[in-house]
């Protein structure tokens, strides 16, 4: 039997060296088109390369989960994605137009999300050109963006799962026992905002900027359940990185005291996937040691407000 896709997935190492692979894919993305009866009006092209593999064909996106012979659960991520998108939709969300979600049968099953290309530029880019008072509108318009994403789930999830969440990440290792025992506790005595749902990766590439200045939010492969503070590392971070007026505008959209939004942020910090990225990436920008040298938890807090307020 001839197959679209010829190369092998047996690991998790295997996808990654075939992922970004445009040769390997457009056959079976010319499979898919013909399977929905949709004619690309482009050649394929790379798009920003993540856990999936995403291509560019024309006016469209085209992302393409890994199959379960990599070794990941993409099942849950493809039904993640599918359903925050839709969700952000119908709230109301500027967010890219599914065309289609489904499954293709060929050497391996392929979960695939199929949706329209949105031209623009990365609000990361887009916001070193912004003056004083298009950074204070930018900071209103992802405002309320939060407000529409950030609703109350159907069925009620307690702070006490995000919690075990954040317990068993393992990227949490590297840190002394110390550290993760100050990390326990802190989160244990949190009174948390509402659990709400989180698109959780508000980063400069994932809100595209066109020339009205709209903003579009894409790539919703991290959302989950979480405190709405969940969301504000990413934005700190990456989207605004650290600059300190974009971070007063958002606390002024968001009317809340700085010292509380520092005390949000940092518990978000905590809480979040790759919270223990933004602490590596603080202490040893900011505090200039290697990770290994951090003991206190609270060192990461003062870091944030000698920096941010």
């Amino acid at each position: 039997m001839t197959y679209f896709f010829q190369e092998k997935i047996y690991d998790w190492g295997s996808w990654g060296q075939v992922y970004q692979s445009k040769e390997a894919f457009i056959p079976l993305i010319q499979a898919i088109f013909d399977a929905e009866h949709i004619k690309p009006d482009g050649p394929v092209c790379h798009l920003k390369p993540g856990t999936n593999a995403v291509f560019k064909a024309g006016s469209y996106v085209i992302k393409i989960f890994a199959p379960k012979e990599s070794g990941l659960d993409s099942d849950l991520d493809f039904d993640t994605e599918r359903s925050a998108m839709q969700r952000a939709i119908d709230a109301g969300v500027r967010t890219p137009r599914i065309l289609a979600a489904s499954a293709f049968s060929d050497k391996y099953e392929f979960k695939y999300i199929l949706m329209d290309y949105v031209e623009g530029e990365s609000a990361g880019d887009a916001m070193t050109a912004l003056s004083r008072e298009q950074k204070r509108i930018f900071a209103q318009k992802l405002r309320q963006i939060l407000g529409k994403l950030n609703q109350a789930p159907d069925a009620p999830v307690s702070y006490a799962a995000a919690m075990e969440k954040a317990f068993r990440n393992q990227r949490w290792n590297e840190f002394s026992q110390g550290f993760k025992g100050q990390m326990a506790d802190y989160l244990k005595g949190y009174s948390p905002g509402p659990m709400v749902h989180v698109h959780g990766d508000l980063t400069g590439d994932n809100m595209i900027m066109d020339s009205r200045f709209d903003l579009t939010v894409i790539d919703f492969a991290d959302s989950s359940v979480s405190p709405r503070e969940y969301e504000y590392p990413p934005i700190v971070f990456e989207l605004f990185r650290m600059d300190r007026d974009c971070v007063n505008d958002f606390m002024d959209a968001l009317h809340i005291l700085a010292s509380e939004f520092v005390e949000r942020l940092f518990a978000g910090i905590l809480l979040h996937d790759f919270g223990a990225g933004f602490v590596k990436a603080i202490y040893e920008e900011h505090a200039g040691n290697n990770i290994e040298q951090l003991q206190d938890l609270y060192e990461i807090r003062r870091l944030l407000e000698r920096h941010l307020l």
